[in-house]
Parts: C-alpha cells; structure tokens; sequence
C-alpha cells in the first residue's frame, strides 16, 4: 500500500509539474468546475464542516481535444496519501459520478492496465469536473514516390508492446483503414505512446515507427510509383498500337499488372511497386513483345514492336479494281501431331475493299493466308510478314462458277441440238416422200403397178406431202 500510495505521489506532482511547464496538459481547476457566487475560497480558508460535507461530482471523460466522450473507461479517485477513495468506468456517454469530501485528490484514468490520463482536482461544491485524456487524432497521408496521394492503400496500427516481438504475428492491431483520393487516413482517440504504422496495397509499401504525444500528422511516402508505355508499330508512320494486351510480370515471376492500350496506344498503371519487370505485349492473340524494365529507373517508356502495314490492292482479271470486295485474313502456323507436322489457319478478321479496291491493315510478322471474294470472282495469296508489305490481289472466275455454267448450258446445247436435228428432219422427209411419189407415176405409166395400188399409194404419198408442206409453210 506504502508503495502504491507513493506511485499516486509522484503522478500528482507530475501533473502539477505539466501544469506548469507543459500548456498542452493545461489542467485548469476553474474549467473543471461549475463555479456559482457562493462557492469558492482557498483551502486554509475552509472550515471542519466544509471538509466533511459530500459534493455530488460527476467525471466528465473525453478525448485530448474535448470533442468525444469516452465510455468504458476506469475512473480511480485517490487522495493526496496515494489511498484509493474510490474506482468506477465512465458509462456510455463519458460520465462517472461520485460523493466526495471537500478536498484535494488525484484521478487517473485507466484503459485495461494503461495510465491514459491524470489530473490532481479541488472540490468545494456539487457540480461536473472535465476530465482529458491522453487520446489524441493521428492523421497519416501516404504518398507514392512522385509526391501525389495513394488510394485504396490500407493503414494498419500496432501498439507499442508488440513493436517489441520478433513476429509480426504477434502484433496487437490496434486499428486500420483505407486511404482516400488524397492518400490520407484518420484514426480518432490514439493513447500517447510509441506506434508502428504499417502501409499495404497487394504487399507492404511502407513502415514507420511513430511516438504520440499528442495530436499527429505523418506522412510515409511509399514504394510505389507509376509506368506508362506507349506501344508503337513498325509500320513506315510508327502508328499506335490500340487493344493491345499488356502483362507486367514481377521479378518473382508474379502476374503483376494487365491492362489493354488506349486509341493512342497509350497505357498507365498508377500501383507500380519499383522492381525488375517483365512486359508482354499481345495483340490479335499473338505475342508481339517480350522485354525487361526497371520501373525504379524507367517510368515513361516508349516500345516499338514488330506489326506491320500490309496494303493490298484487288483487281480483277483484266486488272480492273473490285471495290467492296470481301476480303478475309487468316494466320497460319504449323500444328505438330506426332512426328509430323500440319499446316493450319486460324481466322483473324475481315475487311471490305474501298472504292479504288484498297485495303490496309496492321498486322505482327508471321505468315497469312488473305482470301478475296467479290461476286464470281475468288482470289488468294500468302504472304510472309517480316517488313511492311504492298502488293496486288488479282481474281479470276471462281472454279465453281464454272462448272455452274456447264450444268446449266449442258441440258440447254442438248436441248437446242435435238429441236435443230428435228428441224432438218423435216425436209428431207418431205423431199422423200415427193421421190417416192414420182416414182409411183413412173411405174404406173410403164405399166408395173395396177390402178387399184397406185391410187390408194398415190392417196397416202400426197396427204403426207400435204402434211408436211403445211407444216414447213408455218
């Protein structure tokens, strides 16, 4: 009790000695109190019953700058001896009533085993006695290596007894949060002592060990940066590269970053963490790129890949221009299956021919297969990329539309031969049946056929002629 009692000692007249030296602990007495005309006086001045008379005191527990009342915490009175007069916690809006005599005491405010606060107080009246403790706002803002704010990032705080471990593990968290679009966080009510403020995003970018004592700002500037690439072609105008697929990939052989190129090519990642990376840069499903960059040294890079301008101009067999033609692009590679190897197409996309029967395309080395179809007109090419490339397509009529002509014209020839055969045929009937009569009348006049066979044969040979003379008059 003697030893406890001189612990009480020493923390009253540390207190007053902050009172004196520190304006920050400002221990008023007045603004303690509600003072009314009839109370007052010093202590030498008061008399046996005053300091035997009971003063209802209600503790009010707040925060260092007086704006939020704390609950839960332990509210110990002792007197100038270092004797415990009583103990209690603060209720849930910050306030914790006594009866005291009318005299001096000390009162320390406690979280679990931790001294957060300490006032030495003088009653002589009823009334509420204002309380600050030692939790202080600690605004921390982080920034990355060009100085701008960090987003998203997520602060985590550890206490004091657990910067002391050897593991991580066994830090007690005393909070965390996100950063906003400036990069800053607020943590509200933080004991004085010494921190560790922790900074992740995907990984840890920052550390700093801080000691509060009293109302905080910090600034921890990150391992973080940023990259920006600009994918260019190898085409005579080093156009942009737009929707190209960008992969940085760690020196821990992580898939860091992915992201696709806009209309100028252009790509930034603004979370970038200073390291060696791999890039890859794919474009219509094939890798067009593969390189290392040290994003703690290079930040704005320009690259230039192998994609082409291939120009093609259409033209029929007689070298006129198709314009609108179809025009269909396919890649093609080798398969391997077993032992042997296939070749193979993959279709890429189409295009249509302009009015002059252009077309221009962007495409990364390698071989093609470009096919044109425009009415009854087909023509192919390959072409081996490897530098821009211009060059003619010329059409001929498709093979299918030949053998559609002849199975059209086929029947329509047979079909003309036979009417034209049957046409012939007519006179040469018609010329033999006239013989045929002449020589009925030869014979007949030399007396070789009898009257009745001449006139029913001479009957039938001239209704036929008649017949057939109608026929060749029509």
């Amino acid at each position: 009790m003697k030893k406890e009692s001189k612990i009480i000692y020493f923390l009253l007249l540390s207190s007053l000695m902050l009172l004196m030296l520190n304006p920050r602990v400002n221990v008023a007495l007045e603004e303690g109190f509600q003072s009314s005309p009839t109370s007052g006086g010093s202590n030498s001045s008061k008399t046996e019953s005053e300091s035997n008379f009971l003063y209802n005191v209600t503790f009010l527990i707040s925060n260092w700058l007086g704006d939020q009342y704390l609950r839960g915490l332990n509210v110990s009175v002792y007197d100038l001896h270092g004797n415990i007069i009583l103990s209690g916690f603060s209720n849930d809006t910050g306030h914790f009533s006594a009866r005291l005599e009318g005299k001096s005491y000390g009162v320390i405010i406690r979280s679990s085993d931790r001294i957060v606060g300490c006032q030495e107080i003088y009653v002589n009246m009823s009334g509420t006695i204002f309380i600050r403790t030692w939790a202080y706002p600690l605004n921390v803002t982080c920034i990355d290596q060009e100085g701008s704010g960090i987003l998203g990032a997520v602060v985590i705080l550890y206490s004091q007894s657990d910067i002391a471990n050897a593991t991580i593990g066994s830090y007690q968290l005393v909070g965390l949060a996100k950063t906003n679009k400036k990069g800053v966080v607020t943590f509200n009510n933080i004991w004085n002592g010494t921190y560790k403020i922790v900074v992740e995003s995907g990984k840890i970018i920052g550390e700093k060990t801080i000691n509060i004592d009293g109302p905080k700002h910090v600034t921890i500037k990150c391992n973080r940066t940023f990259l920006e690439l600009r994918i260019l072609t190898s085409a005579s105008m080093m156009n942009p590269l737009s929707n190209a697929t960008v992969l940085l990939q760690d020196s821990a052989g992580y898939m860091a970053l992915r992201g696709l190129t806009d209309q100028n090519g252009c790509i930034k990642f603004s979370n970038v963490y200073p390291d060696n990376y791999t890039i890859f840069v794919d474009w219509l499903g094939m890798q067009v790129f593969s390189g290392t960059l040290n994003v703690g040294v290079d930040k704005i890079v320009e690259i230039k890949v192998p994609v082409f301008e291939v120009a093609l101009k259409i033209i029929d067999p007689l070298g006129n221009p198709l314009s609108n033609s179809k025009v269909l692009l396919k890649r093609a590679f080798l398969r391997r299956v077993g032992s042997n190897y296939f070749m193979e197409t993959l279709k890429l996309f189409e295009l249509e021919s302009n009015k002059n029967g252009f077309i221009l395309c962007l495409l990364p080395s390698g071989t093609y297969e470009v096919s044109c179809f425009s009415g009854i007109y087909s023509g192919k090419i390959t072409v081996s990329l490897t530098d821009n490339y211009s060059g003619v397509l010329q059409c001929s009529v498709q093979f299918n539309m030949w053998i559609l002509l002849l199975l059209v014209s086929l029947p329509l020839s047979i079909l003309s031969i036979l009417m034209e055969r049957r046409r012939l045929k007519r006179p040469l009937e018609y010329r033999r049946y006239q013989n045929m009569l002449l020589n009925l009348e030869t014979m007949y006049n030399n007396g070789l056929v009898e009257y009745k066979i001449y006139r029913k044969l001479r009957e039938e040979y001239e209704t036929k002629l008649m017949e057939l003379g109608g026929r060749r008059r029509r």
